[in-house]
């Protein structure tokens, strides 16, 4: 139980650290628009869309009282989330709407950084050992939970930075809200994995691995997504 305690305490660690990284602290400084919020809302929905992929591959090759809680997580993401009677992807084109978006919008292919950052994620999920490639997925929802990382997560943030300066209110930004409340419950129902797996150094030498890689790629994306929004 040491172990694992401390295994979950490293992974609580590197959340926080996300933000405090050059690459976190850039795309939070670049000052937002209309036009470089609905940039950022096409790319954050093509990045739900790597998240399904990449959590497929996750599915396919882990243990199958692992692939069950997949499945799971999977039915709010993918079919229907009764938070909001929708799937996440529908959710995120919806919000889009008010940012004067339409669905044609969302049909298009991401930029070639953000397209380098969505293939490493989707090589871990395909080729890492399972327990690797389900901690880089499991990593990106962790780093959502407002209950693990001081201040909020991601969506949370995102949420404060478009309401702080484009005047936004919250509860119009439904699809942000819905993921700071779901990869919270997420995060949590996927700790019960590494209770159960996380029992020797080697299997938690493949989560560490699995959470900085992802982490990584991370700051390349969110850098990545600061560096063209400069440019709109």
């Amino acid at each position: 139980m040491n172990e694992l305690n401390e295994l979950l305490q490293e992974l609580n660690e590197m959340v926080n650290a996300q933000f405090e990284t050059p690459e976190i602290r850039h795309f939070f400084a670049v000052p937002l628009t209309m036009e470089r919020a609905r940039f950022y809302m096409v790319q954050n929905a093509l990045y739900t869309v790597n998240r399904r992929d990449c959590w497929g591959h996750v599915q396919g090759a882990a243990p199958m009282d692992v692939k069950a809680l997949v499945w799971q997580h999977e039915s709010d993401e993918l079919i229907n989330d009764p938070r909001c009677n929708t799937d996440h992807f529908t959710l995120s084109v919806k919000q889009g709407e008010f940012f004067g978006l339409t669905p044609k919008d969302f049909e298009v292919e991401p930029p070639p950084m953000i397209r380098a950052c969505f293939h490493a994620w989707l090589h871990i999920a395909k080729t890492g050992p399972w327990l690797a490639a389900f901690t880089s997925s499991q990593m990106l929802e962790r780093r959502n939970n407002g209950e693990i990382v001081r201040g909020g997560g991601m969506s949370f943030r995102v949420g404060q930075k478009l309401e702080r300066e484009l005047g936004i209110q919250p509860k119009k930004m439904v699809s942000v809200d819905v993921h700071s409340t779901a990869d919270t419950e997420h995060s949590d129902m996927m700790e019960t994995v590494y209770k159960r797996y996380a029992t020797t150094p080697l299997a938690r030498e493949a989560v560490l691995q699995g959470a900085r890689e992802s982490m990584a790629i991370d700051r390349a994306f969110r850098g990545s997504m600061a560096y063209l929004m400069e440019r709109i």
